[in-house]
């Protein structure tokens, strides 16, 4: 028993021992987790994306702006811009003109009775309108300014008409109240009437009964006096002069008939094509694509018009003019047909084509803006063609260049521009502090049969240049993918990842905006072979960043 009892007492001290060594061991070991802890730091990454750019482009974007048509599954181009569209009677128009009429008794009468009309005679005047001869005509807006003058003791009604100048068949003719006066002060009388919408017959036949037709320019007036019914009695002198004028004031003509002399319109337009403003550089080939120059006559007047110019500037500064013997020559266009409701435009076309002209570098300049001088004359030839000249209230003078052409192009180098704005919020720009690497991802299907690249460029709020992307290879054309039976197009698609170095990261908050380049041409670029391009055909188009970020956990 003594020994077994040592034994286990022995037995006892050993497993103490072991469980301080235990502890001890255990207090170390976290001892040394504590002090190491200490020294590292809890690290992970993590990603996030930060989108840029996402779209999809199709030419029936633009379709509503009458310049493209789709039709039998290709597009063509139907390009129409107005270069001049004015009504001829808005440069016909009567001088402000001044008729003046007087009347003196031939016998003096010691007494006039009350209601006593003692004059009453119809007078022609010549109006002076250089280089035209108008024989009838309608008033589109104007007004006429009457005044009498009364030199006689009595009051009287004066009675203005002029035979000829007519609102629905009724002459014109005006009364109005004038009271007594004096030879050294007479009274004077005035009114203010509109003619709108009267018929002036110039040619005499308002007393004459019938036309005379070697007449033009005439208007007749007459004018009579008439003492109060109620007033006094009064005498006449033969040194009582009664006086009536008779001003015509911003007189419009709406429809006129005569000869109307070498009316002239001359000016140089300017005219802009959409979407061009965003090439930048490059070249385009089309199929032979004529530009026609359509003048409409809607008058019943000979004319005619003389292209004088014909140049257009690319957003390079670069100006290009047509060189054509169609320009600075003059084209005369025949008058119109019919009448009121049914007037007949005479239209005269000129045509510029690769044959007569060098329009292939003229539309290769890729031209935004267009300037075109023109001059039009109506009675180029003078009275040598006679001297009967009819305008409607719906004559016209109207240009219009047109072109129409399948969208078949060849492409080389051809570089579109767009700006796009740009900006980071708090959070990203606090992720963006621990970024460790960038990869620009984009992604792309088209279905144009062109290929192309893209470059970016990172501008500050001064637009200065802070980091530029080069080209790089995202658009691969249509016709190098396969044909999908949805929808009948050939469609292909890239995906594309550029690793970004570190010094776009430090850009990155200091840009506004940024300036995206697309790079196309066909794929046989030597040659650029025009492409016909579908009418469903479009560009999908989705770009963004993917960062990663070094998260610390202290």
């Amino acid at each position: 028993m003594h020994w077994r009892w040592s034994g286990l007492r022995h037995h006892i001290r050993k497993s103490v021992n072991q469980i301080k060594l235990f502890y001890i061991f255990s207090f170390l070991l976290l001892m040394s987790c504590v002090l190491s802890c200490r020294k590292k730091n809890t690290e992970w990454n993590s990603d996030w994306v930060l989108p840029l750019a996402k779209d999809t482009i199709s030419l029936l974007n633009y379709h509503n702006d009458s310049t493209l048509d789709n039709s039998n599954f290709q597009y063509y181009v139907d390009f129409k811009r107005t270069i001049l569209d004015t009504y001829i009677s808005d440069y016909l128009e009567l001088p402000d003109t001044t008729i003046h009429q007087t009347y003196s008794p031939s016998i003096g009468i010691g007494n006039i009775p009350a209601g006593f009309t003692f004059y009453n005679s119809v007078e022609t005047h010549d109006l002076s309108i250089p280089d035209v001869e108008l024989k009838k005509a309608i008033v589109s807006s104007g007004s006429i300014k009457l005044s009498v003058y009364n030199p006689i003791s009595t009051s009287a009604y004066y009675t203005i008409s002029m035979p000829g100048v007519t609102l629905n068949g009724v002459d014109f003719e005006q009364t109005f109240f004038v009271g007594a006066g004096t030879q050294e002060n007479p009274t004077e009388g005035e009114a203010l009437i509109s003619l709108d919408g009267y018929e002036l017959d110039l040619q005499g036949t308002g007393v004459m009964g019938s036309s005379n037709l070697s007449a033009f320019n005439i208007l007749q007036t007459s004018f009579s006096i008439m003492t109060d019914p109620e007033g006094e009695s009064s005498s006449l002198s033969t040194s009582d002069v009664f006086e009536f004028d008779a001003k015509f004031e911003n007189i419009k003509i709406a429809y006129a008939q005569g000869y109307f002399g070498a009316l002239s319109f001359s000016d140089t337009a300017e005219v802009t094509i959409p979407y061009l403003d965003q090439i930048i550089s490059g070249s385009i080939s089309l199929n032979d694509i004529p530009l026609t120059f359509s003048i409409e006559n809607g008058a019943k007047i000979p004319a005619s018009a003389t292209l004088t110019l014909l140049e257009n500037t690319n957003t390079g500064q670069n100006t290009v003019g047509l060189l054509s013997s169609q320009l600075n020559t003059e084209h005369l266009i025949g008058p119109a047909t019919g009448a009121w409701s049914s007037l007949i435009p005479s239209i005269s076309s000129i045509i510029f084509d690769s044959d007569n002209s060098n329009l292939g570098s003229y539309i290769g300049n890729l031209g935004y803006t267009h300037r075109i001088g023109y001059n039009m004359k109506m009675n180029p030839l003078g009275t040598s063609t006679g001297s009967y000249n009819e305008i409607f209230p719906n004559s016209k003078v109207k240009v219009d260049l047109t072109s129409q052409f399948p969208l078949a192009i060849g492409v080389n180098g051809l570089t579109f521009s767009d700006t796009v704005s740009f900006s980071l919020n708090t959070t990203q720009l606090n992720d963006l502090i621990n970024t460790e690497t960038m990869e620009l991802h984009i992604r792309s299907t088209n279905a144009f049969p062109l290929q192309g690249e893209i470059s970016i460029e990172f501008l500050d709020d001064g637009n200065n240049l802070l980091h530029s992307i080069p080209k790089e290879l995202i658009l691969r054309s249509a016709l190098d993918g396969m044909p999908d039976p949805s929808d009948n197009l050939y469609k292909a698609s890239n995906k594309s990842v550029i690793l970004m170095g570190n010094e776009l990261v430090a850009h990155l908050p200091n840009t506004k905006s940024i300036v995206i380049k697309a790079h196309m041409q066909t794929s046989d670029a030597s040659q650029s072979s025009p492409a016909a391009i579908p009418s469903n055909a479009f560009v999908y188009f989705e770009s963004f960043l993917k960062l990663t970020t070094k998260n610390v956990l202290p």
